[in-house]
C-alpha cells in the first residue's frame, strides 16, 4: 500500500490513551464489513452502531494512521465549488440539497463529538466561523453572488467589506464571506475516540487485518479473505479506503490526483490578533487554508499541485513558502516551523464525493469522501450507507447526487 503522506506527526502528539486494536485471528461472520479504519470507516461504523446493524471493521495498517493524520481538521459547510456555481452544474434543487446536507453534517459531527467525548476524551472540537477572503478584486462579485445564494437557503453568513475586515484583522482585502457554525477538530484524535467509543460497546474492530480478496457466493453474500488466511462472511462490503483508490478497480470514477503541503508553527504566546480564531481560506484556486490549534499554533496548508507522487524532497521548501504566505497576512507574527508534511488528496471533476453501490454488484458499497471537505463528505456518506444497509433510504435525492454511477 502506498504512503499517503510524509511525516504528518503533529496530531498524534496529543495523548490518546489506548490506541491498539487486535488483529483478526479467526474466521467470523457479520452483516456489514467495513474496510478502512480512517474517518470514513469509523463514521460509517458509528452510524451502523446507532442503527443496531451488525458490523466488523478491518484496517490494513493501524486505526487513524492514514489521511486522518494529514488532514488539517477544518469542518466547513461550503465546498470548493461555490453554491451559485454548483447550481449551474447540477441544477438549483440538487445544489441546494447538497449544501444544506453539508451544513447539517457539520452539526452532526459536532453532536457525535460531544457524545463520544463524554465517554472517551477530548477531540478538540470548537465551533468557528470561516473567513473566505477575496483573493483578487475580480472575485468580489463572486463573493456577492455566493452570499446571496447562501442567504436564500438561510445558511448563516455575512458579507464583510474592506473596512470591516481591517477593523478585525491586520490585513486588508476588498471583501470577505463569513460563514458561521463551521468548526475545527483534531481529526486523528476524533477517529481514535470513535474507535474507543465503539470498543466500549464491544464492536469488532481489527487492525493489521488487510482484505486480500473476496468471493461472491451463490446467495449474493461474500466470503472475504483477511491477510490471506482468515475468512469473514458478510452480506455487504463497505469500501471506505480513502486515497487507497488502487484497491477498488473502479476506472469510471472521474477525479484528479493532487498533493498538498501543510505546516504547523511553533506555539505562539498571544493569538489575540486572530479575530475569534476564524478558519481562513480564499477565493483563489488552488487556495491557502489556515486555522489555530488548542496549543496556540497555526496550521496552514495549500500550494496544491496536480501529481500522483509525494514531493518529500521539497516539502521543507514548500513549508517555508507557506510561512511567507502566513506572514503576508499577519506580518507581526514571529514563529517557526515545528511540523510539515506533503499529502495526497483526490479532487472529483464535479466537486462532489462518491457514495453508493457498485453498479454491477449492489451490496458492494463505496464511501469516497474526495474533495476539499473530506470529513463533512464522510459524514454524508456514513449516513447514506447506514440507510442503504438498514433498508430505509431516507435521502434518495442526495444518494442520486453522490452516486458512484453518476455521469
Amino acid at each position: 500500500m502506498k504512503e499517503l503522506h510524509t511525516e504528518a506527526a503533529y496530531w498524534c502528539t496529543f495523548d490518546t490513551g489506548i490506541t491498539q486494536w487486535p488483529q483478526l485471528t479467526s474466521s467470523c461472520s457479520t452483516k456489514a464489513l467495513v474496510v478502512g479504519g480512517g474517518m470514513s470507516g469509523l463514521l460509517t461504523a458509528y452510524m451502523l452502531h446507532e442503527r443496531n446493524i451488525d458490523f466488523i471493521l478491518v484496517e490494513a495498517k493501524e486505526i487513524s494512521e492514514g489521511s486522518s493524520l494529514a488532514s488539517t481538521g477544518l469542518l466547513q459547510y461550503c465546498s470548493d465549488m461555490m453554491l451559485h456555481e454548483l447550481r449551474k452544474h447540477i441544477g438549483k434543487q440538487k445544489a441546494d440539497l447538497f449544501y444544506v446536507s453539508c451544513f447539517n453534517a457539520v452539526n452532526q459531527i459536532g453532536n457525535i463529538a460531544k457524545r463520544i467525548e463524554a465517554e472517551t476524551g477530548d477531540v478538540q472540537l470548537h465551533t468557528r466561523s470561516s473567513l473566505q477572503l477575496c483573493s483578487e478584486p475580480i472575485d468580489a462579485l463572486k463573493l456577492e453572488k455566493e452570499y446571496e445564494a447562501l442567504s436564500s437557503l438561510q445558511l448563516p453568513c455575512e458579507l464583510w467589506d474592506q473596512q470591516r475586515i481591517a477593523r478585525h484583522f491586520p490585513f486588508s482585502k476588498r471583501s470577505a464571506l463569513i460563514t458561521h457554525q463551521d468548526a475545527e477538530i483534531n481529526p486523528h484524535l476524533f477517529v481514535i475516540r470513535l474507535a474507543q467509543f465503539l470498543s466500549k460497546y464491544n464492536q469488532a474492530i481489527f487492525e493489521r487485518s488487510k482484505m486480500t480478496g473476496f468471493d461472491k457466493l451463490a446467495d449474493g453474500s461474500y466470503q472475504v479473505t483477511i491477510n490471506n488466511e482468515h475468512r469473514i462472511h458478510a452480506e455487504y462490503i463497505i469500501h471506505a479506503v480513502g486515497y487507497h483508490y488502487e484497491q477498488l478497480q473502479q476506472p469510471q470514477l472521474n477525479f484528479f490526483i493532487n498533493r498538498s503541503y501543510v505546516l504547523v508553527t511553533d506555539p505562539i504566546d498571544d493569538l489575540s490578533f486572530w479575530h475569534e480564531r476564524m478558519l481562513i481560506w480564499e477565493t483563489a484556486r488552488p487556495y491557502l487554508y489556515m486555522r489555530t490549534t488548542k496549543d496556540s499554533r497555526i496550521v496552514i496548508g495549500g500550494l496544491d499541485e496536480r501529481s500522483s507522487i509525494l514531493n518529500e524532497k521539497d516539502a521543507l521548501q514548500k513549508s517555508k513558502q507557506l510561512l511567507l504566505e502566513l506572514n503576508k497576512l499577519f506580518p507581526a507574527t514571529e514563529t517557526g516551523i515545528a511540523y510539515y508534511w506533503n499529502a495526497y488528496f483526490h479532487e472529483p471533476k464535479d466537486g462532489l464525493p462518491y457514495v453508493g453501490s457498485d453498479q454491477d454488484d449492489p451490496k458492494r458499497i463505496y464511501l469516497l469522501g474526495y474533495g476539499g471537505n473530506g470529513m463533512v463528505y464522510s459524514m454524508l456518506g456514513a449516513n447514506l450507507i447506514a440507510q442503504i444497509i438498514s433498508g430505509a433510504m431516507e435521502q434518495p435525492e442526495l444518494a442520486s447526487i453522490l452516486s458512484v454511477t453518476r455521469t
